[in-house]
């Protein structure tokens, strides 16, 4: 959770909540000093009386909390303020002003993985202002708060102006309806599910197979460990078949982009209902699109995937989006992961 603070209709200012830095330098802390009142005595010299050994692991364990909390709040503490004319990005002390005319602001989204699997992001703003590039990292952001930092820094810039007829001559070469196809995303949800049932199956069986008399006491008693492997391998596959299905259910079948809305199936989105449209960068491998209702709940709809394919190409659903929402400034963000 990342605190976005409206400090005046001229400025915006986007920060780590406090709470979520207090609970994680506390933690932090606690854990480091818990690390020291253990292993700390062992390099100590036992010539060292108990005393001595106490005020020793007291002092470090203060030292580790006062330097958790010195980083926590000062040296990961960024803060970026957005103005008309400037923006302000820095810590306390160390603070630098770009000016917005003669800056460019880019994002840098890295995903860290270990031995394969997803281990954390890292979000950095990149400033390009004269003749140097400057990457700053954003600990603490989080995925939506960066999103709308980016929408404030670097908006989705309208079509150029132009005369009306030929605003309207060139939407009208853009693409209107596009088609999905989620037999790809279907056939992994049916195979989850096959998964699940196959587990389960030979979970049942050999557990009834454990429960014949003197079963457990044979050669073959050892079978019974199979039991919960497969129980748990069901329980997996039952969860992820079950999300899978969930994504799919929420994939329409045909999109079509108008002067007044998006229609998604049967289900209409006016742009006049709508506080924000969130849409995945084209280069992203999974692209999505996330509508914003004041008052309501957000609905999100996977578009194109490696299992799910758009026609036309993904990219021109944003063209023709952006295109139609054009008179509506800051509707239309790109939701970047």
């Amino acid at each position: 959770m990342v605190n976005q603070v409206q400090v005046a209709p001229s400025e915006r200012v986007f920060r780590r909540h406090p709470m979520r830095i207090l609970l994680g330098a506390v933690l932090l802390a606690a854990a480091l000093s818990t690390a020291a009142l253990f292993l700390l005595p062992r390099f100590l010299p036992r010539t060292m009386n108990i005393s001595t050994r106490g005020t020793v692991v007291l002092v470090v364990a203060i030292a580790l909390t006062v330097a958790v909390f010195v980083g926590a709040f000062w040296f990961r503490n960024i803060r970026v303020v957005v103005r008309p004319d400037t923006v302000e990005i820095g810590r306390a002390g160390s603070r630098e002003t770009f000016p917005r005319a003669s800056t460019v602001f880019r994002s840098k989204v890295t995903e860290h993985r270990t031995n394969g699997l997803p281990s954390g992001t890292t979000r950095a703003l990149v400033v390009f202002s004269g003749d140097r590039e400057i990457t700053i990292e954003l600990p603490g952001f989080t995925r939506a708060t960066f999103s709308e930092l980016m929408a404030e820094l670097n908006p989705i810039a309208p079509p150029p102006v132009a005369d009306p007829v030929e605003a309207a001559r060139a939407r009208a070469h853009l693409p209107t309806t596009f088609t999905i196809d989620a037999a790809g995303e279907r056939r992994l949800a049916a195979r989850l599910t096959i998964g699940a049932v196959v587990f389960f199956a030979v979970a049942l069986g050999f557990g009834l197979l454990a429960a014949v008399p003197g079963f457990l006491e044979g050669e073959f008693s050892a079978l019974v460990l199979i039991v919960p492997m497969a129980a748990v391998a069901a329980i997996g596959f039952a969860i992820g078949a079950g999300q899978r299905r969930r994504v799919v259910r929420a994939i329409p079948a045909h999109v079509t982009v108008s002067p007044h809305g998006i229609r998604l199936d049967d289900v209409d989105q006016p742009y006049a209902q709508l506080a924000r449209i969130w849409m995945t960068p084209p280069a992203y491998p999974v692209r999505r699109i996330r509508f914003e209702r004041a008052g309501a709940a957000r609905t999100t709809h996977l578009l194109a995937s490696s299992r799910v394919a758009i026609t036309p190409d993904y990219a021109d659903l944003l063209v023709a989006v952006r295109a139609q929402t054009a008179h509506l400034p800051g509707l239309l963000s790109l939701d970047l992961e």
